[in-house]
């Protein structure tokens, strides 16, 4: 009995890892997803969030990626939108994920760009013009 559950077991491993090896070999690149904790109010375009944990996902990847911001407990969808693929700054500390606009004191502060963890390209969000998260000016 227990050589038969071994070999199930190996033969479940096998076909995973087949399975995987397909799915790379067709292109297929898992999403990239962090979960991020902000300790104060911020902002994206169209909405403010309250401090929190919150999941970033690039759900569609190309020239213009498309961004999921959601809440990490709930689920529930804050923002889906196209960014605009960005090199990390050099000196940028490689575990720092998020850069924020400069705004005037009490404004809440916009995320302008997120880059995954491990990351060299991030994901800058387009802000429309005019937009009040960033003072009147916007980045198009």
């Amino acid at each position: 009995m227990l050589r038969s559950r071994f070999a199930a077991v190996s033969c479940a491993a096998v076909i995973a890892v087949v399975l995987a090896a397909a799915s790379i070999a067709q292109g297929d690149v898992p999403p990239r997803m962090n979960y991020l904790t902000f300790s104060a109010p911020f902002a994206l375009p169209g909405v403010a969030l309250p401090a929190g944990s919150y999941v970033f996902e690039v759900i569609e990847p190309g020239q213009y990626n498309v961004v999921q911001v959601k809440n990490r407990k709930s689920g529930r969808v804050y923002l889906t939108a196209f960014t605009r693929q960005v090199l990390r700054p050099n000196g940028l500390p490689a575990n720092r994920q998020i850069v924020f606009e400069e705004v005037r004191a009490g404004m809440t502060p916009p995320v302008k760009a997120w880059f995954p963890i491990g990351e060299s390209v991030g994901h800058e969000f387009i802000y429309p013009a005019g937009s009040p998260q960033l003072g009147g000016r916007g980045t198009d």
